[in-house]
């Protein structure tokens, strides 16, 4: 798959629907409220390893949504400052409410901005120590595209800075997929407003940017429970709240505390972790 079912502003219209509807609450970014764990764990582990757990930090996320990322690691990262930038108003009116509700509003900012146009928006730092997104790319219609928006997000990482992409990969979600039809399942397929990334093209984009990459698989037991194995006895049925989903969240994040990538590359989501040298 080359491009998007959506295009451009059906993709908007999308995520303005979801953010009138939902406002700050989870559901205006994701239906699944144990990947958003796990999502911020990842993150935080991440920030931790390369050296942000005391020092002043300035941080920026590309597709902030409602800002849930960035308060999650606000209240792990106390010397953090956190820029969040996205193309839906509605999103963002949400955000900086949150953000006041939350005690946040001293340490983070967020502004109306789009990854394809990123030196349109106001108020951002020529650079930051970290600039990372959370399923963000995958919102843009072609590969193309999404190559140019990372190249723009790689502008704004300093030197010794990091590029991290939480984002939802081909290779990954067909190897979950045949798990599905082992289990005599459907394969199931991208919502029409997703585009995952084909690594065959990104991968290699990313080198010519002259980042090292390393990619975490933090969420396949997750997936693997959530889409494969609980669907295997429910009649196919997803069940976001199960309690084997559940139990599958908190043993990812105590053994990814010790050991990544522990349970293979099954999961649909992939972090993407680019340092620029």
């Amino acid at each position: 798959m080359e491009k998007a079912i959506m295009d451009r502003e059906q993709v908007r219209a999308h995520w303005r629907d979801w953010a009138s509807k939902f406002g700050t609450a989870l559901g205006a970014t994701t239906r699944t409220g144990t990947a958003k764990m796990l999502e911020i764990d990842a993150l935080a582990r991440r920030m931790s390893a390369i050296g942000l757990g005391d020092a002043p930090a300035h941080v920026l996320e590309v597709g902030c949504g409602n800002g849930l990322n960035c308060f999650g690691l606000a209240a792990q990262f106390p010397r953090m400052q956190l820029d969040g930038i996205d193309y839906t108003a509605e999103m963002i009116d949400a955000a900086r409410e949150a953000a006041v509700a939350n005690g946040f509003q001293d340490r983070s900012s967020f502004r109306i901005g789009n990854a394809l146009e990123l030196s349109a928006a106001s108020g951002l730092l020529a650079q930051y120590d970290v600039v990372f997104t959370d399923r963000c790319l995958i919102n843009i219609e072609s590969v193309e595209l999404q190559m140019r928006a990372i190249t723009d997000l790689a502008a704004r990482v300093r030197e010794g800075g990091h590029l991290i992409m939480i984002e939802n990969s081909m290779a990954t979600y067909d190897r979950q997929n045949h798990c599905r039809t082992l289990l005599d399942m459907p394969a199931r397929t991208p919502a029409e407003f997703n585009l995952f990334f084909d690594e065959t093209r990104i991968l290699p984009h990313l080198k010519t940017l002259g980042f090292e990459v390393e990619i975490e698989d933090f969420i396949s037991l997750h997936d693997l429970m959530l889409y494969v194995l609980v669907p295997a006895i429910n009649g196919g049925t997803v069940d976001y709240d199960h309690p084997l989903v559940h139990a599958a969240t908190q043993l990812s994040i105590a053994v990814s505390a010790e050991i990544s990538s522990a349970f293979g590359a099954f999961g649909q989501g992939r972090m993407f972790v680019c340092r620029k040298p």
